[in-house]
């Protein structure tokens, strides 16, 4: 490690992978970066699985947090790093040998205080018909989703940050089991004058949902933080979204279903008569299935947030309620 090389710890927080987290600790220990300038952290978060006496086998830091979600873990992680950025990832993901040293670059400018990098689909040859859906269709795009944005955003499956400015805002929320990572970069934002930065370069692989009802529990997550921030943030100049935005949004996502239902039924006949493959086939059915469990979970951040009046009821939900709700005991 050289004076000008920052030191940078690498934070992974992790529920029942034992799946996964040993091909993501093989990636992320094989960075191309100088081995002496970054250390890997291992956040175990309540897992009934062999997941810490894999992570074990590694030369890595491993801990255990006693609080469940993932910002509670991030944060028990940072609680242990001294260094000078520190990188997340998930441990569902597999890291570019050259993730950590595209990532850092940007650091050379003092203003940038966070940097992500693209979230690309992790290929395999046994890919399910949802993880094609989700490649095809992914809500995991860093930095800038598309209309109605408010500021850009980082998430945690790719993102680095300037550990003494989450200090300075007060890392992850632990109260949040969903949207903890855009709500730390918008604070990040807004109150500091940092800004954040996306490095294309610094790629990481991300395994997607595998079954429907994986893709369901995702989609159900998305609408519930999606209300949860707007009601949070909505008092922010320049915000794009309020109740109006999103009662419309919902309204045509209402209205969609019916089309989607009556696709199913015509790719299915021709899926019978040769005219359509199996993905085309379940397509509609999948559209179905994510935009209804959206609609569900928006209409649950409705009624826990007094229908975007008051962020409170629903930062005060009992943890293990929202947890049960989300993080299901095994990765689909």
């Amino acid at each position: 490690m050289t004076d000008c090389t920052p030191k940078v710890s690498v934070i992974i927080p992790v529920y029942n992978g034992a799946h996964t987290i040993a091909s993501c600790l093989e990636s992320v220990l094989g960075q191309t970066y100088p081995g002496d300038a970054y250390d890997v952290i291992v956040v175990e978060n309540g897992s009934t699985d062999e997941t810490s006496t894999i992570a074990e086998r590694y030369p890595v830091r491993l801990f255990h947090s006693d609080r469940r979600g993932p910002a509670a873990a991030r944060n028990l992680g940072l609680a242990e790093s001294d260094a000078d950025i520190v990188a997340f990832t998930d441990a569902d993901c597999v890291a570019d040998a050259k993730w950590l040293s595209e990532l850092v670059k940007p650091y050379t400018d003092p203003k940038v205080g966070g940097v992500g990098g693209a979230i690309l689909a992790y290929e395999h040859h046994n890919r399910t018909i949802a993880e094609a859906f989700s490649e095809e269709h992914s809500p995991l795009v860093n930095f800038v989703s598309g209309e109605h944005e408010f500021l850009p955003h980082l998430y945690t499956a790719n993102a680095s940050y300037r550990r003494g400015l989450l200090a300075e805002t007060g890392a992850f929320d632990p109260r949040l089991v969903t949207a903890e990572d855009v709500d730390l970069a918008w604070r990040l934002q807004l109150q500091t004058d940092a800004r954040v930065c996306y490095s294309p370069q610094a790629i990481v692989y991300h395994r997607h949902r595998s079954t429907p009802a994986g893709l369901a529990r995702q989609y159900r997550q998305y609408g519930f933080g999606e209300i949860l921030l707007d009601t949070m943030y909505g008092k922010y100049p320049g915000y794009p979204r309020g109740r109006t935005h999103q009662m419309r949004r919902i309204l045509s996502q209402i209205a969609a279903l019916p089309r989607y239902a009556a696709s199913t039924l015509l790719r299915q006949a021709r899926l019978i008569t040769g005219g359509a493959t199996p993905y085309q086939a379940a397509v509609p059915r999948l559209w179905f299935r994510v935009e209804s469990s959206n609609i569900l979970g928006k209409i649950e951040g409705l009624a826990a947030t007094r229908f975007m009046t008051n962020a409170q009821p629903a930062l005060d939900m009992r943890a293990e309620e929202l947890v049960t709700r989300y993080f299901p005991s095994r990765k689909e």
